[in-house]
C-alpha cells in the first residue's frame, strides 16, 4: 500500500517546489508515495491566482466573492467590450512544472517517486471561483476549459508519464448537495462529460481525480452523510471515459471533510458496493487526531468495496495543518499502510 500525498504541504513546510517535495520525502517513513507534489503552499494558490486577474485588461474586480472567503477572495466581471480568452485565466502550471523538474535532482531520499504530481484545478471550479457565483460561472466556463486543456496538453507533451496529473474539484460533490435529488441524473451526465473531456486531453498520462469537501478557505463546504453522490458520479465518469477509450483515473475518495474524523458508520460506505469494479480507489481516511477512526474507516471502505484500496491519504491537502500536524498525518498514514500491507501479505 502506498501513501497518496494529496498535494500540499503544511504552511511553513513549502514555499518553493524543492522544499515542498523534500518535505514529503522526509515524512514518508519508508512507505512509497504515489507521486511527488511540488505545489507552493505558503501563498495559497487560489488567492494569488484570483488577485492576479486584476492585472488582466478587460476584467473588473466586482466584489468579494460570496462563500469563498470572509473578506479575502476577489471575483470579477467581464467588461462588455472585452472578449474573454484562455490567456485571461492562465494558471502557469507548465512553468511551475518546469521549475520543479529543474530542481528534482537536488532531492535527497531513498524512495524518490518517478513521477512528479501536478495539481490541475477543474475548470468548473475555476469558473465558479473567478466569477463568484454559479449564475455567472457559465460565462467563464468555455475559456477556463480551453485554458486548462492547453496547459494539460503542453505538460503531457513535454513530460509524458514523468508526471502524474491530479484533477482537483470540490465543486463536483458540492453540486450534488445543492441540487434536488430528482435532478441528480441530469447533473451527473453534465459533470461526467466535463471531467471526461478534461482527462481525455492527455489519456496517455497517469491521472488521479481528487474529490473533496473543502472550500478554498479550508472550511468544509458540506458535511457528508454518505458516498451516494460520489458513487453515482464515478460510475457515470467510468462510462463516459469508456466511450472515449480513455482509462479511468485513480480516485482519491474522501471519507470526511477537512481535518474531521472519518466516518465509522458502515452505512456511510454502503454505496461503494455499487461502484463499478476495477476502479482504483485511494482511501482519504487519514486524520492524525483520530487514529482509531482512521483504521476503522479504512476497514469499512475496503469491506464496502469488496476489494483492497491501493493507497491511503488525508481527506484533503495538508495546507490547513501545522507542520507538526502535517507530519503526524503522514506518520499515521505510513503506520496504517505498513500494518495493512503486512496483514494482506501474511
Amino acid at each position: 500500500m502506498e501513501i497518496h500525498p494529496v498535494g500540499t504541504a503544511p504552511i511553513g513546510a513549502g514555499g518553493d517546489p524543492l522544499s515542498t517535495m523534500q518535505w514529503h520525502l522526509d515524512h514518508q517513513h519508508g512507505v512509497p508515495l504515489t507521486g511527488l507534489p511540488f505545489e507552493i503552499t505558503d501563498d495559497q494558490w487560489l488567492g494569488a491566482w484570483l488577485r492576479a486577474r486584476e492585472r488582466r485588461p478587460g476584467l473588473t474586480k466586482n466584489r468579494l466573492a460570496e462563500g469563498l472567503a470572509h473578506t479575502e477572495m476577489p471575483c470579477y466581471t467581464i467588461n462588455p467590450d472585452h472578449r474573454l480568452s484562455p490567456a485571461d485565466l492562465a494558471l502557469g502550471r507548465v512553468e511551475q512544472t518546469d521549475a520543479a523538474f529543474a530542481v528534482k535532482d537536488r532531492l535527497i531520499g531513498r524512495q524518490i517517486p518517478e513521477r512528479l504530481q501536478v495539481s490541475i484545478p477543474n475548470a468548473l471550479d475555476l469558473a465558479y471561483f473567478v466569477s463568484g457565483s454559479t449564475e455567472a460561472a457559465p460565462d467563464w466556463m468555455v475559456d477556463a476549459q480551453a485554458m486548462i486543456n492547453g496547459e494539460i496538453r503542453e505538460i503531457a507533451k513535454r513530460w509524458g508519464d514523468m508526471v502524474q496529473l491530479q484533477l482537483e474539484s470540490p465543486s463536483i460533490l458540492l453540486a450534488y448537495y445543492v441540487t434536488p435529488r430528482e435532478l441528480w441524473p441530469r447533473l451527473t451526465t453534465q459533470l461526467a462529460h466535463q471531467v471526461a473531456e478534461t482527462i481525455g486531453v492527455a489519456p496517455e498520462v497517469p491521472w488521479v481525480l481528487h474529490l473533496c469537501y473543502e472550500g478554498p478557505e479550508l472550511d468544509p463546504l458540506v458535511e457528508p452523510a454518505d458516498l451516494d453522490a460520489a458513487v453515482l458520479f464515478l460510475n457515470a465518469l467510468a462510462g463516459a471515459l469508456a466511450e472515449r477509450g480513455t482509462p479511468m483515473p485513480r480516485i482519491h475518495l474522501p471519507a470526511a471533510a477537512g481535518v474531521a474524523a472519518p466516518s465509522t458508520d458502515p452505512d456511510f460506505y454502503a454505496a461503494l458496493g455499487d461502484l463499478r469494479r476495477g476502479i482504483d480507489v485511494i482511501a482519504g481516511v487519514v486524520a492524525e487526531g483520530h487514529p482509531d477512526e482512521t483504521r476503522t474507516a479504512l476497514a469499512l471502505m475496503t469491506d464496502a468495496l469488496g476489494a483492497p484500496v491501493t493507497a491511503i491519504g488525508a481527506a484533503c491537502g495538508l495546507r490547513q495543518r501545522t507542520i507538526a500536524a502535517g507530519g503526524a498525518n503522514l506518520a499515521l498514514a505510513a503506520s496504517v499502510a505498513r500494518a495493512w500491507t503486512a496483514t494482506c501479505t501474511s
